[in-house]
């Protein structure tokens, strides 16, 4: 059995509620062994036989069968949250500022270059590309930011979903207990 953690896409955001003991309980109930929740923010950690891409679509059902909304879900294993947190080209601002630099996780490959995204970075926010991920880096914050994840979305025509430093931090650690 692999254990995997699961990044619902817009949760708990703008009226999209999700109540993790209620996730939890519903991704028991389809199957998935131990299943735990880590933040409020839509991460879910799971045992299963099934494959990645098995466990997005089946977790996707779950979500909509409990809650009446949808959420894509990208499913990454320890090894590729530990192949992000290596190749991470902002590590002076992991250690410094980790709020303010993201991994957001991509449902693809980004249909377009990064350059798309230069017009949205007005307050000198940098973008790198990364395993499975983009690394944002946001100086002055995400909150204030042009560069949001429908910007990013948009203009790079994929999904993603945006985890702060700590949280990648605590995912790897959370797979490793």
């Amino acid at each position: 059995m692999k254990r995997y953690a699961g990044l619902l896409r817009a949760v708990n955001v703008g009226g999209r509620k999700v109540e993790m003991a209620r996730l939890r309980e519903a991704a028991a109930g389809a199957g998935f062994h131990e299943p735990r929740t880590l933040l409020a923010s839509g991460n879910i950690l799971f045992g299963t036989e099934l494959s990645a891409a098995e466990a997005e679509r089946r977790l996707e059902r779950v979500i909509e069968g409990a809650f009446g909304l949808f959420s894509e879900v990208m499913v990454r294993d320890p090894e590729q949250l530990k192949a992000v947190a290596a190749a991470n080209p902002f590590p002076r601002q992991a250690a410094d500022e980790p709020s303010r630099l993201m991994a957001v996780f991509l449902s693809g490959a980004p249909q377009a270059g990064l350059e798309t995204l230069e017009s949205a970075c007005a307050f000198g926010e940098e973008v790198r590309p990364g395993p499975g991920c983009l690394y944002v880096f946001f100086p002055r914050g995400a909150g204030t930011s042009k560069l949001s994840n429908v910007v990013m979305e948009r203009r790079l025509k994929v999904r993603g979903t945006a985890r702060n430093w700590n949280t990648v931090g605590k995912l790897i650690a959370a797979l490793e207990d």
